[in-house]
């Protein structure tokens, strides 16, 4: 009589164990860091292949003086840009960030507007001598608006 109440009370306990589960749920899929292709844009009032060529020189140009990796057909993609990183395990961990920028014609007037695209993509290291790690968990967006910004500013210095 007492394994059949035991049972019986075992059994309720595994009922509401399993209801519970089944009303909380489980995650089908981990919240992950920001995604590799977010992007910060911008639309602006000048033709595509001269967008190239301002966005070239603001890179190229101090105080950035990122070195170009490759031109091919509207897209740029910068060398690194190091950055001191976040403290973390007892030492401030060292960032590097490179640059892919597009520019897109606009679909209404291609020859005249254009809209640029900056997405970034940062490595990390603990130290010097380390190998660098992709770290796409790390949301670096404001440095792509800042380099935006300053294709931005250089944008309106050719306009009269």
């Amino acid at each position: 009589m007492l394994l059949i109440r035991l049972s019986g009370s075992f059994a309720r306990l595994a009922a509401l164990l399993c209801g519970a589960l089944v009303l909380t749920g489980c995650a089908t899929q981990l919240p992950m860091g920001p995604s590799p292709l977010s992007t910060v844009q911008g639309e602006f009032d000048i033709a595509p292949k001269q967008m190239v060529e301002v966005v070239h020189q603001t890179v190229t140009a101090a105080p950035l003086s990122l070195t170009v990796e490759s031109t091919e057909k509207g897209t740029i993609l910068t060398g690194y840009q190091r950055f001191e990183g976040e403290w973390h395990i007892l030492r401030r961990w060292q960032e590097q960030t490179r640059y892919k920028i597009t520019v897109i014609p606009d679909w209404d007037q291609p020859m005249v507007r254009c809209r640029v695209q900056v997405t970034d993509e940062t490595e990390t290291r603990a130290t010097e001598g380390q190998t660098w790690d992709r770290a796409p968990e790390l949301d670096r967006q404001d440095r792509s608006r800042q380099l935006l910004d300053r294709i931005r500013q250089a944008v309106q210095k050719l306009k009269p």
